[in-house]
């Protein structure tokens, strides 16, 4: 996936010379295998051809096959002048015994080979072409852990020091971490206490800035560290080493302590069927997704981890920072209930839509009204009516359906049924989303 054109040409033409054969209207290819199927579409759509699939069931064998039909002109590249053969005719429009399989979404990563998460109407495939390390991604807050000596302190990924905020967590590290000087990266989630159950991040987030009573909130919200990759171990700068060696040497320094410490769960593998059942798992277990991660790559630091990729079952969400809200009505009418989000643009922040959904009537259940109206009220600049703009302050994760082309908001976007997911009060303005990353997006969805 990531050779030249020329190689992907000799390639292909070589695969249309081995499995395919001549027909009136171009070639076609059979396989038996999806997979195969799926990442021939992509493969050939890299030179701007776009191939047709059809599904059959094996009347013979019953098994299911996929046959890939080339149609005239577009193979000129590959095979010059077949669209002046004679019986030619383009059938690839009219012709209802093929269809093209869409792909509504890919995301690429910036290493060696690309994933792609190719959904079709009826279900979701994972194809690698390479092996790669899958991780889960959980719902939690990101962690680095320093130790010099004996000195260790923790830090959000906005490097705030958070120390004092979870002693369980330096207490856990320093009897089961082998090294005296390390820089560790690990994502941190709750664990419920009654049930055993891991608790979405909104639910650890308040410890962050617990001032008071931290000991007391520590029993109430223990947490599992998860360490997930490394930049210093034993005093070595380890950066530019490959994945596989960062994480086999956390893997020797550390002790793992049930719902404690351990290492992000993984797998390595090439096989389509155990990367979504990997995912699957995850899913069920109230996480993300996935990272899958390049191994032969060195550590890429910034608020992105690098040479990787989240696979997760929705769009890639966003992280906008409140500009404005609703007062609302009825039972709502103590509470701001519509929050007018925005991405930023160099300096400025332009509006991209109204979020309403995904805030809880009840505290206890997650992020809240009341809670969101607490937080904004002494960031209002002005009123009018029931609207209300403020400063922009709080950062809150977005998902959606899609993004649409709008004259509505001054970012000239608007997000279709936006939800929050959490709020990012681990994040700075500096990291809210920006409007080139919108337009991306918007581009990448329709295939563009």
């Amino acid at each position: 996936m990531t050779s030249n054109k020329k190689n992907i040409q000799i390639f292909l033409k070589a695969y249309i010379k081995g499995d395919g054969h001549k027909t009136s209207f171009g070639y076609v290819i059979v396989t038996s295998s999806h997979f195969i199927a799926y990442q021939s579409v992509l493969l050939f759509s890299k030179l701007d051809i776009l191939p047709s699939v059809k599904k059959y069931k094996n009347k013979g064998k019953g098994d299911i096959i996929y046959r890939i039909a080339l149609f005239g002109k577009q193979l000129d590249n590959l095979i010059p002048n077949i669209h002046k053969t004679k019986t030619f005719h383009n059938r690839f429009w009219d012709n209802k015994d093929f269809f093209y399989i869409p792909i509504y979404k890919t995301e690429s990563i910036p290493f060696q080979g690309k994933v792609y998460n190719i959904e079709t109407k009826d279900k979701t495939y994972l194809a690698s072409t390479l092996v790669h390390n899958c991780e889960y991604k959980y719902d939690g807050f990101r962690m680095q852990l320093h130790r010099d000596g004996d000195k260790i302190k923790l830090f959000t990924r906005r490097l705030e020091n958070v120390t004092k905020q979870f002693p369980d967590v330096v207490k856990v590290v320093r009897e089961n971490i082998d090294s005296s000087n390390y820089i560790l990266d690990a994502e941190i989630i709750g664990i419920d206490p009654k049930t055993g159950r891991w608790m979405a991040f909104q639910n650890i987030s308040q410890r962050i800035k617990r001032k008071y009573d931290i000991i007391r909130m520590s029993k109430d919200i223990p947490v599992m560290i998860n360490i997930f990759d490394a930049m210093q171990v034993n005093g070595e700068n380890i950066i530019k080493k490959p994945f596989s060696f960062r994480r086999e040497l956390i893997k020797k320094i550390t002790s793992e302590v049930p719902e404690k410490l351990q290492l992000a769960k993984e797998i390595i593998t090439e096989d389509i069927k155990d990367a979504e059942k990997f995912y699957n798992e995850s899913l069920d277990k109230g996480n993300e997704g996935i990272m899958v991660k390049a191994l032969d790559k060195p550590y890429k630091p910034g608020s992105r981890v690098g040479y990787g990729v989240k696979v997760k079952p929705v769009m890639e969400t966003l992280d906008l920072v409140i500009v404005g809200a609703d007062w609302g009505e009825g039972k709502r009418a103590h509470w701001l209930s519509s929050f007018t989000i925005a991405c930023k643009s160099g300096d400025k922040f332009l509006e991209i839509g109204k979020v309403g959904t995904g805030i809880k009537e009840k505290e206890e259940e997650g992020v809240s009204f009341l809670q969101l109206t607490n937080m904004l009220k002494p960031l209002i600049i002005s009123e009018k009516g029931k609207e209300v703009i403020v400063k922009p302050s709080v950062i809150i994760e977005v998902n959606y359906e899609e993004i649409q082309k709008s004259v509505n908001y001054n970012s000239g976007y608007a997000l279709r049924f936006p939800r929050l997911v959490r709020l990012r009060e681990d994040k700075s303005l500096d990291e809210v989303s920006d409007l080139s990353m919108v337009k991306e997006l918007y581009d990448k969805q329709r295939g563009r």
